[in-house]
């Protein structure tokens, strides 16, 4: 009785000994990242987040994403397995007018548990990016081309390529003096400017129907032809 005892104890011990060895390989227990951000620019998706314990070395990041009426989650394409903490899933085809669910968690020997993100639609979310512009100089005259932000193909703008109002703000490049110039469309002249003189601008895109406004362009600058006429 005694050595069939012992005999179910050491085959505990077996059976236990393992386990003990891989918690102790892998440390205390992963903690799950936090503060998940997701930043949308044009048809640019960006995800950053904390990681919750900077003294754990070689741990990596997985998303999975969710949509509307699936049980199940997918692992997002270009999220997995990451060592920083940002990560672009701007190749995922989306419906941008549909909300999307994203949770993350940490691995190591082990993994965290998920840190859910709360649902959000593209759309709603995506910011307005600098549109780009290209300038003319006439005679005492500027002209200001703007193509719509984001890319010719933009999903998230598709709907809305037509609706865009710009504004802008130009200075005599050696004066400073700012005058802003409100809902002007992808063509405009500026008249009666200084001949032989260099102005600068920057342009910013809005949907006013969306109530987005967007963030300006890079500074443009042009130097005007012409003479005064005495």
């Amino acid at each position: 009785m005694m050595v069939a005892l012992l005999g179910a104890t050491t085959l505990v011990l077996v059976a236990v000994a393992p386990w003990v060895l891989s918690a102790a390989a892998g440390g205390k227990n992963l903690k799950s990242p936090q503060k998940v951000e997701v930043d949308i620019i044009d048809d640019n998706f960006i995800l950053r987040w904390n990681r919750s314990d900077e003294s754990v070395g070689n741990v990596t990041f997985s998303f999975d994403y969710q949509k509307p009426g699936m049980d199940n989650w997918i692992k997002l394409s270009g999220c997995q397995n990451i060592t920083s903490t940002k990560c672009n899933f701007s190749s995922l085809k989306l419906n941008v007018y549909e909300e999307i669910k994203l949770r993350i968690r940490a691995e190591k020997e082990n993994t965290s548990s998920w840190y859910e993100v709360d649902s959000f639609t593209p759309f709603r979310k995506a910011q307005i990016g600098p549109p780009e512009v290209h300038l003319e100089a006439e005679d005492k005259a500027i002209v200001i081309h703007i193509s719509p932000p984001g890319t010719k193909d933009s999903v998230m703008w598709a709907l809305d390529g037509l609706s865009f109002t710009y504004s802008l703000v130009i200075w005599k490049n050696s004066s400073g003096v700012e005058e802003r110039i409100e809902n002007i469309y992808s063509r405009h002249k500026i008249y009666k400017l200084s001949p032989e003189t260099t102005y600068c601008l920057k342009v910013k895109a809005a949907l006013l129907t969306s109530w987005k406004i967007g963030v300006y362009s890079p500074v443009h600058c042009i130097k005007t032809t012409g003479r005064w006429i005495t």
